[in-house]
């Protein structure tokens, strides 16, 4: 298709979401002359008013009692001694938040970076307090209602699941080991993705229209509506179906011509729907089987060619010699009961995980680089177009937990012991093409299937059995004890068949196992001064599971494991565990009009569970490499100083540091007080001004500002060290957002990227000779509307 036809398509598709967009907000504007019929239910309507404001924790707006779960049970969060940040529907789309990209960006000490070069598929880190790692388990526990969704790190990594942001009830950031509550993959924290319930009484709707166009590249558009309420006396619902369009700003042009052969190749199309049912045959019995589906279809990656692009204008080009698509999606169907005895209820969650991510890399630079260290050098057959890795990841997970709990927060004793079982069985496999013509003889050896460099096929299964309790104690007015502890027995295996030349041109298959038992306590003391204000200490044991791994080839990679010391790599690894001791203050101030969440932290990090890089063959193993010891501070102020203005900031510090040198058999690999775990200040700071300007109708203005200082470098002593490899820059980011809300409805205007920022959030590249480097930035600048309404 020529460039004219492609334009002319745009061109028309943009219309018809334009087109869209107004039918869309004329009948939004007639719901908001409806609404006194809609909103019958004065509860409701009161629970739409104060939502606008209440969407806050400390350090995102004032407003009303926050109510939030991290304790499995609901609570006001000024009076839960933990470090949470808590975001409520409104609050995510006045700050214009659709994924786990925007919620990084947006809280301090949570990141969120992909991994850069051919390696990195479609995976990326999550960290909370820095304590992150590429390989192994998972140190952040991802949760969707109460089910963990977080992966294992095996293989050709896929990455986490990640819940899309529509129709939630609320996201939860909880900083700090949560073993207690949410077991092993819960280390450095957690984050959950709660759901709305289906609800008793009248009927309550909710829908999202969008459209927006992107600097140098396509449309993006979306449209989603969910709906809810009760069907009779005794059985509710709530189902959502949502759509979205993200169109792509990457170019891919021909490494030697470097003319365009497709524009926006990086565009993603998402599909997400849910459906609950709440059951409720007698007053005492509520029982709620639900099911949550997602699909991401993209035709490329989110990263660029740094030689190859304009980074002043976001002009951003890759050179890709073979296509990149990618489909990830999972279902995930649950059954939730709950029975009240009367001061006790009784909770069980079932659920099962079943995701299927297929991708295909472009390996055309990196068997370059590898071979020749340099991303377009010359080899023996070289074929570009047999240059490919395709690549499967399957999850399955089946959860099942049974908790016992009283359901009175303040009582003088408050309790809850529970058991829980987990399964959770993934399989990897990776088709590599070679790089050479089919049917030649690659690297001394014949081609698997005659055009294969590398066959692997993964079957890994972790269980889980654990047992967990936690007593609140208050023994004195406004003094609280808490006690809690989980102890989990871990079990994992692991199997790996491989063939091809990287495997030496032989068909091996290799595997290995792990168990052990773990004791994860958190103790903490707070005093409530009054409702509004507490003071708390805590401290807490986090741990993730050990595991198995294939050695790497030994004759491959014998010059690496040479100069360390080694005949071969290890197959297995431990857990590794840290404690964090943490002091904090919650204090809603004259009247909440100010409102202030400040805490500090110090972690100390054992048997660090860290991958070996081997430079030469571009493999690496997982070993328990060393101790470190984390410090840090959070603090989030939200100020109403006046009627109508709000202004506030979210400010993260954490330095995280090596305890000791560490060498293996004389090689170095970090020495003491080298910095990790991502840049030392992480924040935002927002400000948002409300005026009514006719009768039942409000307009508003928000700007939200985010930034992250320069990233740690390794040492440049260490053997792994890569001198070509500068530290990430700080980055920054600017986000505006104005807009009308009439009744129900919000009609909103939205510039995102507004300084057309072009920081690099992660950059790499195949060998340390090589010049080629592939970054990811934010998307360029991205100006449009927004419709939503809510009754």
């Amino acid at each position: 298709m020529d460039q004219a036809n492609q334009s002319r398509i745009v061109r028309r598709g943009t219309g018809r979401i334009c087109r869209a967009l107004i039918s869309t907000s004329a009948i939004a504007l007639s719901l908001a002359d409806a609404a006194p019929v809609w909103a019958a239910d004065s509860t409701a309507e009161a629970k739409v008013e104060a939502g606008a404001d209440s969407a806050v924790q400390a350090g995102s707006e004032v407003g009303d009692d926050i109510i939030v779960t991290a304790q499995r049970r609901e609570e006001n969060i000024l009076q839960v001694p933990i470090s949470i940040t808590s975001l409520s529907p409104e609050l995510m789309d006045r700050q214009g938040i659709r994924q786990i990209d925007d919620i990084a960006r947006l809280t301090p000490n949570l990141r969120f970076n992909r991994n850069p070069g051919v390696s990195g598929q479609t995976g990326a880190n999550i960290a909370i307090r820095g304590i992150s790692s590429s390989v192994g388990s998972a140190t952040t526990a991802i949760y969707l209602d109460d089910t963990p969704i977080q992966v294992r790190n095996i293989g050709y990594w896929g990455g986490n699941p990640y819940p899309r942001v529509f129709d939630l009830d609320r996201v939860e950031v909880l900083r700090g080991p949560q073993g207690t509550q949410f077991g092993a993959g819960a280390e450095g924290g957690a984050v959950r993705f709660i759901t709305p319930q289906p609800q008793f009484g009248a009927l309550n709707a909710y829908g999202r229209t969008e459209v927006a166009t992107t600097k140098n590249g396509a449309a993006s558009y979306e449209g989603g509506f969910a709906v809810g309420g009760g069907v009779s006396e005794t059985l509710a619902v709530r189902a959502s179906a949502w759509y979205r369009r993200d169109g792509g700003y990457i170019d891919r042009v021909d490494p030697v011509t470097r003319s365009v052969i497709k524009r926006d190749i990086n565009s993603q199309d998402t599909i997400v729907t849910r459906v609950a049912l709440s059951w409720r045959p007698i007053e005492q019995l509520t029982i709620t089987p639900s099911i949550f589906y997602q699909r991401v279809e993209a035709d490329g990656r989110n990263q660029y060619w740094e030689q190859f692009s304009d980074l002043k204008d976001a002009d951003y080009k890759t050179g890709i010699y073979n296509r990149e698509p990618v489909t990830d999606s999972f279902s995930l169907p649950a059954l939730k009961v709950e029975y009240d005895f009367g001061g006790v209820v009784l909770i069980s969650n079932t659920s099962r995980l079943d995701r299927k991510v297929d991708q295909v890399l472009d390996y055309a630079t990196f068997l370059s680089a590898n071979r020749t260290g340099n991303a377009f050098g010359f080899y023996a057959n070289k074929d570009t177009s047999n240059a490919a890795a395709a690549q499967t990841l399957k999850q399955v997970n089946f959860t099942q937990e049974v908790r016992l709990q009283s359901t009175d927060a303040n009582a003088f004793f408050a309790w809850a012991i529970g058991a829980y079982y987990s399964k959770a069985q993934q399989d990897s496999t990776n088709l590599s093409q070679s790089g050479r013509r089919p049917g030649v003889i690659s690297s001394g050896f014949p081609q698997y299937l005659g055009r294969y460099n590398l066959f692997s096929d993964i079957h890994a299964v972790d269980k889980q059995i654990a047992g967990f309790a936690s007593v609140d104690l208050k023994p004195l007015e406004g003094l609280k004890l808490s006690f809690g502890a989980r102890v989990t027995q871990n079990e994992f295996s692991f199997v790996e068949v491989r063939d091809g030349p990287v495997n030496s041109g032989a068909r091996t298959t290799s595997g290995a196992g792990q168990k052990a038992t773990s004791f994860t306590p958190r103790v903490a003391a707070s005093y409530q001064f009054d409702q509004n204000s507490m003071l708390y200490a805590s401290a807490s044991k986090g741990f993730r599971q050990g595991g198995a791994q294939s050695p790497v080839d030994p004759a491959f990679c014998a010059k690496d494991l040479q100069a360390l010391g080694l005949n071969s790599s290890p197959t297995t690894y431990q857990s590794d565990s840290l404690w964090s001791y943490e002091v904090g203050s919650k204090n809603s101030l004259f009247g909440g009009k100010v409102r202030v969440d400040a805490n500090a932290y110090l972690v100390k990090w054992k048997n660090i569970q860290q991958a070996v890089r081997l430079p030469t063959c571009q493999y690496d193993f997982i070993g328990n490499l060393g101790s470190a010891t984390g410090k840090g501070v959070d603090i989030s102020i939200a100020v109403k100083p006046v009627a109508g203005l709000q202004v506030g900031a979210n400010v993260g510090f954490n330095d995280i540091t090596y305890d000791s040198d560490l060498n293996i058999n004389g090689a170095l690999i970090h020495k003491e007080g080298d910095r990790f775990g991502g840049p030392k200040w992480t924040g935002s700071v927002f400000g948002q001004y409300e005026q009514e300007v006719a009768p039942d109708s409000t307009g508003y203005f928000r700007a939200d500002y985010s930034f992250a200082s320069v990233s740690p470098m390794q040492n440049p002593a260490s053997v792994t060290y890569d001198p070509n490899l500068a530290a990430l820059p700080g980055t920054d980011y600017l986000s505006l957002r104005a807009g009308l809300r009439k009744g129900v409805v919000d009609f909103s205007l939205f510039v995102n990227n507004v300084t057309n920022s072009s920081d690099p959030l992660s950059r790499g590249h195949d060998t340390i000779p090589s010049t080629l480097f592939y970054v990811e930035s934010y998307r360029p600048r991205t100006i449009g509307a927004t419709v939503q309404v809510r009754y």
